[in-house]
């Protein structure tokens, strides 16, 4: 079981699976329901998500940020 959970929390996983679950938010506030609730769980998706990209980009040996 552990080696389920460390394989979940690979960036290479994890990155796809929260723009999944990002797109999904985004989709339902846009066609269900505007609403503060929904707006919550958008932005902390989105930080999630730069969080697993800025991980994913860490493994590109040669990638270097304009920052």
């Amino acid at each position: 079981m552990l080696g389920e959970i460390a394989e979940k929390k690979e960036p290479t996983l994890r990155l796809p699976r929260q723009a999944e679950h990002y797109s999904q938010i985004v989709g339902h506030f846009l066609a269900v329901k505007n609403s503060k609730e929904i707006a919550r769980a958008m932005q902390a998706h989105f930080v999630r998500l730069e969080r697993y990209h800025r991980s994913l980009l860490n493994l590109a040996t040669d990638y270097k940020e304009d920052q």
